[in-house]
């Protein structure tokens, strides 16, 4: 494509979109006033949650949304630093045992107390093969849970596990959800600071504030998440007032526009975000070292760091960013080296057919949701992989059927994001080969004994420099072996009303401290 018609192309899509701004600004104008006066905060989102039970969920806008519906007995604050939270003490008096004290006059949201049953409920749930839950995994090491009184809980181990608190982080539930069976989910009750209202697909996720809260009822009255899964729709409805909050909702070009916004505030911060290129390892291809060390030469993350990120991520060469304690220096790096790639593929078989012609040396179903900078990150990589002779086709799914194929090992290539990585024992979920779908989240079917060894080593041993180590082999192991192509860390970004006030942008992106947030009146409000 000569110069001077892509140029054309891009002026006569810009000019579309401004046409579609107007259009909608002069409608919103002549319409009646957003849902977002008043005591409402209206959250934009891109996606249905796929799942409001938290013994179920897998996917991040399903976790966000919980949050709010659910409290847990532990979580983490603004600095991913452990806080108490339905419970008021929490003691360990050996490594094999956790004893947690509850708060009193904690009450679920149809009015019921809470209790030791509830939690002892919630988790032997999670352990229930008939639940299927993906939390299970992080159980394996329960041996039994204790309620000596209404009011305290004690998990006993069967062996020492460094990350079993990360694995307490879950929604609890009242006992009585036994009855609902599997429609618990279609109204979900909780202890959290908001009460669910309504589910409708495709529309919004309404909730309305929980009086009985026990830290206090939120300020304001409802919390609302328009599902919007179009970004240009997102933008417009956040400039217009009919979205009061987006949170890594948009495509970094569009940030600028928010800072000249008068009436948006904005708040950024590094976060634990991981993105990363998953291979489905039984594929025949893709089993092959040699192929997946080329598709590692052949993307190069540069420009979409500089070009399409606008600087706003940070390129990774593990799960754990660069300042986390278990992260290591050294690791193996894959530079953007075409020349190299396609040796690598001639080497694993896969020579070019007809040299620089457009025949491929073979073709990949890389697949991924419908946001539009997913969508336009693939078709940078498919321009890359062209160049060494690999012909990739994108498949765009809505988010519910591209999670479930991933889920079910329905890939041959996908990218996803790995949200709010804390604690290093992620690997174990991620790479240990006990941990394959449906008891884990080792999607690609990843093995390799050594690592199963130095996983476990990790996750039972309380020494930090013991678990330093073993991490870091591992780290240089998957570097070699590839099961990810590391793409990237994110910088979470918040733009929201300046009539909100309070909210704090956690690492791990989580929205939940909109439910401590104040929302002043708008103009016409007073």
């Amino acid at each position: 494509m000569s110069p001077a018609r892509r140029y054309a192309q891009v002026r006569n899509k810009s000019l579309a979109l401004v046409a579609l701004m107007l259009a909608y600004a002069a409608l919103s104008a002549c319409g009646e006033k957003g849902a977002t006066k008043g005591d409402t905060i209206v959250v934009g989102i891109g996606t249905n949650p796929t799942q409001l039970d938290p013994r179920l969920s897998q996917d991040a806008i399903s976790s966000k949304v919980q949050r709010f519906i659910f409290s847990r007995l532990i979580s983490k604050d603004h600095e991913g630093r452990i806080v108490l939270e339905l419970a008021e003490k929490w003691e360990r008096p050996t490594p094999l045992v956790h004893r947690f004290e509850l708060r009193r006059g904690v009450r679920f949201h149809n009015g019921e107390a809470l209790t030791a049953s509830d939690v002892k409920y919630t988790f032997e749930s999670i352990r229930d093969p008939s639940l299927a839950s993906p939390k299970a995994a992080g159980l394996k090491e329960l041996a039994r849970i204790e309620t000596p009184t209404p009011h305290s809980v004690v998990f006993h181990l069967t062996e020492p596990s460094a990350s079993f608190a990360e694995s307490l982080m879950v929604g609890i539930l009242p006992e009585s959800a036994r009855e609902a069976g599997s429609r618990f989910a279609e109204k979900p009750i909780g202890t959290g600071p908001f009460q669910f209202v309504e589910f409708a697909p495709d529309v919004r996720i309404a909730l309305k504030a929980f009086p009985g809260h026990f830290a206090g009822k939120p300020a304001y009255e409802s919390l609302v998440f328009r599902i919007l899964p179009e970004e240009t729709i997102r933008v417009l409805e956040l400039e217009s007032g009919g979205v009061d909050f987006l949170q890594n909702a948009f495509s970094p070009d569009i940030l600028p526009r928010f800072i000249q916004n008068k009436r948006l505030k904005i708040r950024k911060r590094l976060g634990t975000n991981f993105t990363y290129i998953g291979f489905n390892l039984e594929d025949p291809i893709l089993s092959k070292l040699e192929v997946r060390r080329a598709i590692a030469h052949a993307i190069d993350r540069r420009p979409i760091v500089r070009f399409i990120h606008k600087g706003l991520v940070q390129e990774a060469d593990s799960l754990l960013p660069p300042d986390h304690w278990a992260h290591i220096k050294g690791l193996p790096s894959y530079a953007h080296r075409p020349a190299l790639a396609m040796k690598l593929l001639d080497e694993a078989g896969y020579p070019d057919p007809d040299g620089p012609g457009p025949e491929p040396r073979f073709t990949l179903v890389y697949k991924t949701s419908q946001n539009e900078l997913g969508r336009r990150i693939a078709t940078v990589f498919g321009h890359q992989l062209a160049r060494v002779g690999i012909q990739m086709k994108i498949r765009s799914y809505e988010w519910g059927t591209f999670f479930g194929d991933i889920r079910n090992g329905n890939f041959q290539l996908y990218s996803l994001t790995w949200v709010g990585i804390s604690d290093p024992d992620i690997y174990r979920y991620i790479f240990h080969s006990r941990f394959m779908p449906p008891a884990g989240l080792n999607r690609g079917r990843y093995k390799n004994a050594r690592v199963d060894a130095l996983l476990e080593e990790a996750h039972q041993s309380a020494e930090p420099e013991i678990r330093a180590r073993a991490y870091g082999e591992t780290q240089r192991i998957l570097g070699r072996e590839l099961p990810y192509i590391n793409l990237w860390h994110s910088m979470n970004v918040a733009v929201f009303d300046k009539r909100i006030s309070g909210y704090r942008v956690y690492p791990d992106a989580d929205f939940i401290s909109l439910a401590r947030a104040t929302l002043s009146p708008a103009a016409g409000d007073r």
